[in-house]
């Protein structure tokens, strides 16, 4: 049976949330899969829209980045099981919402197949083609490639208990099919 692999994909009016203190960014895209002990939870909150713009669809995971996920509390409470067993939940201030810190971390990227463009430094700047290692990958559902600020991914198996427990405002790439090669 074939294994797809997604990361979380922002949709065009979903609610998006941000730390009140723009150092706090720094917080979000130095995470790399290690455990935080001391976590000094940054202050956040929803944006709000512009006056006479259509407000924003509620959403269940509001929107930070695809290395980052967000819940509010039916998304944490429908899948508490299945994220605690790939990282931590992490209470934000100022909102009622958590962050999922991805601990699992797997170098599953086949580097030789993918399509990476990198920096001068030989760090990967972006993937423009997805090829995994199913093997690496395994029975995982939820994790991080070993590179400072990567995306989450996410197996079919997990886009489907997103779906079954009824979250709304979240949406889901295909990156990559194991039948793709």
């Amino acid at each position: 049976m074939p294994m797809t692999i997604h990361k979380f994909a922002v949709l065009e009016d979903q609610e998006w949330i941000f730390p009140v203190d723009d150092d706090d960014f720094e917080t979000f895209f130095a995470m790399d899969g290690r455990i935080i002990q001391d976590w000094a939870p940054p202050a956040m909150r929803l944006v709000e829209t512009d006056e006479g713009a259509d407000q924003p669809s509620y959403s269940d995971f509001p929107w930070l980045g695809e290395h980052a996920p967000i819940l509010k509390k039916p998304a944490m409470e429908a899948l508490l099981p299945v994220l605690t067993q790939y990282g931590q939940l992490l209470p934000l201030k100022g909102e009622s919402v958590w962050l999922l810190n991805v601990t699992t971390v797997l170098d599953a990227l086949d580097k030789e197949k993918s399509r990476i463009v990198y920096f001068d430094d030989g760090d990967i700047l972006d993937i423009e083609r997805h090829v995994f290692k199913m093997d690496i990958i395994g029975t995982t559902e939820i994790f991080k490639l070993p590179r400072r600020s990567s995306a989450v991914y996410v197996t079919g198996s997990f886009v489907d208990k997103v779906r079954s427990a009824g979250l709304r405002g979240v949406a889901f790439a295909p990156v990559w099919t194991s039948e793709d090669g």
